[in-house]
């Protein structure tokens, strides 16, 4: 029985090759293909395939090919829905039992269907870690509610939408503490949007804007205050590659005169967080080998679009700029990646976002101004705490740079340099300044719930009450019970004594710590609680991108008629899986729906994936 759960799910995963193999055999046995063919004909006349008993036969297909009654156009895999079924059965399960946030976001995929996304993130008791878990990928505007198609992809469509996913699994609302998702006004805008609607239906709630798409807004507007020749060289370069393989293959032997590892130029595309620091390195590898590639193209072809790209290059204040691209990216890069873990890295945040705001404040302003002004209250725009042009960081590169001679020697062009810059740095300021808030009631102190500050004494002089964390969190801890904010407190001002029982876990995840001391220390049982639900705030918005990037996976050009719901359900069972089918252990309600028939029909009936036809 294993065995054959196995084979299923990974038919599930690639349903167009079960179609295949029954379109090739049937075809071979009407004639329309011969028998030691491989491929089907194309002299055939296309027709719809019929379900045919004579498929049950095969000992590769009986195990668990099935019909679909009233309709022998369709056939289903009677073991993957199954697997499904459980999996979403399970997960509802768990919702309906702890507090829980979700994250939500919408994609738009190459068939043009608009999908919306549904990931809910807790706790989870059998790794005493905080997951998120993929929960509902559904049609936006689906072409069977008229009513769903005239309203569009509004705040308030997908708000219902994704508030009918739960109520169809008798999911309590009142156990969702969080919401987060992309800044855009569907999503976070004051009137009509998905965070308007939570915020009045769900008061308390906390709404968190993805740090990851902030972080990229934040350097992408701030690079608009460079010239624009810097993107112009960085696309021009590329697009004169990309589509020549001669091209391709003539600046290898450049690259391999210049001693340089052959790596192709990149695209930088506006979409992709971490793809522009990437570009500016890449060029900066290979600018000596571009540099010589094009000066001989330059003198054997004469295209306009080389001498553009020519110039570029044998500017030196054109290399200035992507030295300095190349020491400030890096900053909101590494902070991107941090942040797109699905790990609980939400009690750093705050001090992750502190950090780089005041390193990029350090870098043109005043030490004195920064360091002793709350940042909440700095000006980046108040020039008269600026820095000189001689004062200012700009990189180790940029520093050395500036010593070539044909740089001292244009001073207008120097002093455009240090403008720029300058403005570059301003607006990243004022920009991460503008997306968050430094005096955050929940962010602010929840760097109170690491292991090491959450054990120590000296930390209890600044913090010694929990109460202003738990005030700010109604869902967790209701206002008016008392009894639990005080236990709350005694158990915190308590905590230090396990310092040294505990020292080993100092170094664990948030999650992970106080997993364990739920488990081991019952005393404490409420703090750890607390800390556990308040850990499943959500941080980023990744792992919505994350599973959009699957389904990009499977439904590709070739299978673009691809079902949403057929998506779902694979994406479903990857959850379920996780990882190789091959080592998939089933669980015993697997196999008790296995062997009931009459629930198993019933799944059917409710769970309908359409097989493509083959066209």
């Amino acid at each position: 029985m294993a065995t054959i759960t196995h084979a299923s799910v990974q038919r599930l995963c690639w349903v167009k090759e079960c179609t295949d193999q029954w379109q090739l055999s049937s075809r071979r046995e009407s004639g329309a293909l011969d028998p030691g063919s491989s491929a089907p004909s194309k002299a055939g006349p296309h027709r719809q395939q019929r379900y045919r008993k004579e498929w049950e036969a095969d000992s590769a297909l009986k195990p668990w090919l099935q019909d679909v009654s009233n309709d022998p156009l369709k056939a289903k895999c009677r073991v993957c829905i199954v697997v499904i079924v459980v999996e979403l059965t399970a997960l509802a399960k768990k919702l309906q039992e702890r507090k829980f946030s979700v994250m939500c976001d919408e994609s738009t995929d190459i068939g043009s269907v608009k999908t919306s996304c549904v990931v809910v993130r807790f706790f989870y008791v059998d790794s005493l870690s905080v997951e998120s878990k993929f929960w509902e990928l559904y049609d936006v505007c689906n072409a069977d509610d008229p009513e769903s198609v005239e309203r569009g992809a509004t705040g308030k469509s997908l708000y219902e939408g994704m508030m009918k996913t739960f109520k169809d699994h008798n999911v309590p609302i009142k156990n969702m503490i969080g919401f987060g998702a992309d800044g855009c006004s569907v999503m976070m805008g004051v009137n009509n949007s998905v965070s308007s609607h939570f915020r009045s239906d769900c008061p308390g709630l906390v709404v968190m804007k993805c740090i990851c798409h902030s972080a990229h807004l934040c350097a992408s507007q701030a690079c608009r205050s460079l010239p624009r020749r810097c993107e112009d060289l960085a696309r021009e370069v590329y697009n004169f590659f990309k589509c020549s393989s001669k091209r391709q293959s003539e600046y290898k032997q450049f690259q391999s005169f210049c001693d340089l590892k052959p790596h192709k130029v990149l695209h930088p595309s506006q979409t992709r967080w971490l793809s522009l620091v990437a570009v500016v390195q890449r060029l900066l590898e290979q600018w000596e080998a571009l540099k010589l590639f094009f000066s001989e193209k330059w003198l054997t072809e004469k295209l306009l679009a080389i001498e553009l790209i020519i110039n570029s290059l044998h500017d030196p204040f054109m290399k200035l700029y992507f030295m300095f691209l190349d020491w400030v990216l890096p900053n909101f890069t590494e902070f991107n990646k941090f942040f797109q873990s699905d790990k609980a890295v939400i009690t750093v945040l705050h001090d992750k976002v502190s950090m780089l705001f005041r390193d990029l404040l350090l870098s043109f302003m005043d030490r004195t101004y920064v360091m002793k002004t709350d940042l909440n209250t700095v000006n980046p725009e108040r020039r008269d705490r600026h820095l000189s042009d001689s004062q200012m960081y700009l990189g180790v590169k940029v520093m050395q740079g500036l010593n070539n001679p044909s740089i001292q020697e244009k001073k207008a062009q120097q002093q455009e340099f240090f403008q720029r810059c300058r403005s570059f740095l301003v607006v990243a300021c004022t920009e991460i300044k503008k997306r968050y808030n430094f005096n955050d009631g929940v962010l602010s102190k929840l760097n109170c719930l690491c292991p090491k500050n959450a054990l120590s004494s000296e930390f209890r002089e600044r913090i010694p009450s929990l109460f202003p964390l738990a005030s700010e969190l109604p869902l967790i801890v209701p206002p008016d019970d008392h009894s639990l904010l005080q236990k709350l407190d005694d158990q915190w001002r308590m905590f230090p004594i396990l310092q040294h029982e505990l020292k080993n876990l100092v170094n664990e995840s948030p999650d992970k710590f106080w997993g364990e001391v739920s488990q081991k220390e019952s005393s404490f049982s409420d703090l750890a609680n607390f800390a556990l639900t308040a850990l499943c705030l959500p941080h980023s918005n990744a792992e919505c991108e994350r599973v959009f990037s699957k389904v990009n996976l499977f439904k590709t050009k070739q299978r673009n008629r691809l079902k949403t719901r057929t998506a779902n359900g694979a994406l479903l069972s990857a959850s379920c899986i996780k990882g190789s089918c091959v080592h998939f252990t089933p669980a015993n309600d697997m196999f008790s729906r296995i062997n009931n028939h009459a629930q198993l029909f019933q799944n059917i009936r409710e769970h309908e994936f359409d097989l493509e036809e083959d066209s």
